[in-house]
């Protein structure tokens, strides 16, 4: 995965400003930067650098902001928010599309046997641990965005539960 230098952020700040209810002196401000920097990069003119990209993710909970960076910067590796015509952002439609997408990830994973080597694998093999990939993919796009309508309905911040569980998947020895 590439890491960008630089990333073009303008609709992300255009919507951080919104949810914010801040000016773009304010913004401008909180970062630490000038107020014609934060325009270009609003109208496109500028990218964000990484380090000031890293330290607004720190400074706003805005699940949706932090998800646009991060997508950005990331390359498309991480979960794009879903804004398209053809999904409901209310929090019962994105648990109905997170659940189904995530039963049909299931549903592939318990047909596709890993138990073969991947180099003796046949093409039709290779193509459903592809399509295995892409469903999982799928479901985890659609969990992030839920979590996202869940912190943003319920103000459950998503980093705060995310730190509150590091310590049990020590114990598990999931991490170190």
């Amino acid at each position: 995965m590439d890491i960008k230098k630089s990333g073009l952020v303008g609709s992300a700040i255009e919507r951080l400003l919104q949810t914010e209810d801040k000016s773009g002196e304010q913004l401008a401000m909180d970062l630490n930067i000038s107020s014609q920097h934060l325009s270009n990069m609003k109208q496109g003119r500028r990218t964000m650098q990484s380090d000031i990209a890293r330290e607004s993710i720190a400074l706003y909970d805005s699940p949706e902001y932090s998800m646009d960076i991060l997508w950005e910067f990331s390359s498309n590796y991480t979960s794009p928010v879903l804004r398209g015509n053809a999904i409901e952002q209310h929090r019962l439609a994105m648990e109905a599309n997170a659940k189904r997408e995530i039963e049909q990830a299931l549903h592939i994973i318990q047909t596709v046997c890993l138990a073969k080597p991947p180099e003796v694998l046949t093409q039709i093999e290779k193509d459903a641990v592809k399509k295995m990939a892409d469903e999982l993919i799928e479901a985890r796009v659609l969990i992030d965005n839920f979590l996202k309508q869940i912190q943003i309905d319920y103000k459950i911040p998503i980093k705060d539960r995310i730190k509150a569980l590091i310590p049990t998947w020590k114990s598990k020895g999931w991490l170190q």
